[in-house]
């Protein structure tokens, strides 16, 4: 699981309360910490400097989905944290973690750090298929070696590891290939 260490939470939060809480909490962690925002106009101009974000749903009356919609367009990971009925947001956030309010900044945080692991192996699988297609020249056979990878990766765990999330994934697959070799081929 990595670390929330050295990344760059975005905290946007009309309960001056509750946005220091967080706060404290992710700088706790050791993260860079953008806000407290309290209106999506405010958060805006930060979410390229955004790597994950926890928003609540209504800012003084204004949703936040707009906001929430530059952030899924950017693959930035962020949770929905409300009091407000989370069964009422679009569809479109449907695969978005929501978290009722009140909860612990550091279940927030913790809930917020695998979504940050998920979006990391999700955007490095295109990457894992080239590799995987330089080193096998059947496709089927390189689609066996990035699933014999993945299994790898949920078996092992990389927390005491210091190497990078695609060094270690790409060593997986080595090991995958040393392993598996030519039953891949069938």
């Amino acid at each position: 699981m990595q670390s929330l260490s050295g990344r760059t939470v975005m905290i946007v939060e009309d309960d001056f309360l509750i946005a220091i809480d967080l706060a404290d909490h992710f700088r706790t962690a050791r993260a860079h910490v953008l806000g407290p925002f309290s209106t999506v106009a405010a958060a805006r101009s930060h979410t390229g400097k955004a790597e994950m974000a926890v928003l609540d749903l209504n800012l003084r009356g204004h949703k936040v989905y707009p906001l929430a919609d530059e952030l899924m367009d950017a693959a930035v990971p962020f949770v929905f944290y409300s009091a407000q009925d989370l069964a009422a947001i679009p569809r479109r956030f449907a695969h978005i973690a929501r978290l009722p309010k009140p909860l612990a900044a550091h279940e927030a945080a913790a809930l917020l750090n695998s979504k940050l692991h998920e979006a990391s192996i999700t955007a490095l699988l295109p990457r894992l298929r080239l590799s995987a297609r330089l080193i096998l020249k059947d496709s089927l056979a390189a689609d066996r070696l990035v699933e014999a990878t993945l299994r790898l990766a949920l078996q092992e765990d990389q927390s005491g590891g210091e190497a990078p999330l695609a060094e270690w994934l790409h060593a997986l697959m080595e090991k995958a290939l040393k392993k598996r070799g030519r039953d891949l081929m069938n």
